[in-house]
């Protein structure tokens, strides 16, 4: 039996880490579809255009700068980098638990960490675009992020029974 939960672990952080690689390798092959994504949201610009009032309201968060827009992107880019590189590497561990290569609690703890990795780079995405206000025009991403957030969690909660 633990065999084949390493098993299904496995598969659930693959997952994980199969839809991390292509979202984060559209990000590396056409950074400007996500980057200007990323720009809409923190330059508040259909806020402003659609919620002119309560736009005002915030305006003072707004990021307008290019290179700050560039680095946020990047610093994003590089989590999500990271966090398939970790995904993957935990799910190969639990293979390799599984057939007695090497120990359990190393393969489960890695793809804990992983998945807890995964986890919070979506909650921060949420709790980012919260402070942006991207459920007025952008509830698409943020339904998004929040079905990613459950999904890593969900994974979590397998991972530590």
């Amino acid at each position: 039996m633990e065999v084949i939960l390493l098993l299904v672990e496995a598969a659930l952080v693959a997952g994980l880490g199969t839809w991390m690689v292509v979202a984060v390798a559209d990000n590396w092959r056409h950074p400007r579809m996500n980057e200007e994504a990323v720009a809409m949201v923190v330059r508040l610009d259909l806020m402003a255009q659609e919620y002119p009032e309560d736009y005002r309201l915030i305006a003072h968060r707004r990021i307008d700068d290019p290179v700050s827009i560039r680095r946020l992107f990047h610093a994003m880019r590089a989590a999500e980098t990271l966090a398939a590189v970790a995904l993957f590497a935990g799910a190969i561990l639990l293979v390799l638990a599984a057939g007695g290569a090497v120990p359990a609690p190393l393969a489960t703890g890695t793809a804990i960490v992983a998945s807890a990795f995964f986890t919070l780079i979506w909650g921060g995405f949420i709790i980012g675009g919260n402070y942006f206000a991207y459920w007025y025009c952008h509830q698409w991403a943020q339904s998004n992020h929040f079905m990613l957030m459950f999904w890593g969690f969900f994974v979590l909660i397998v991972l530590m029974i």
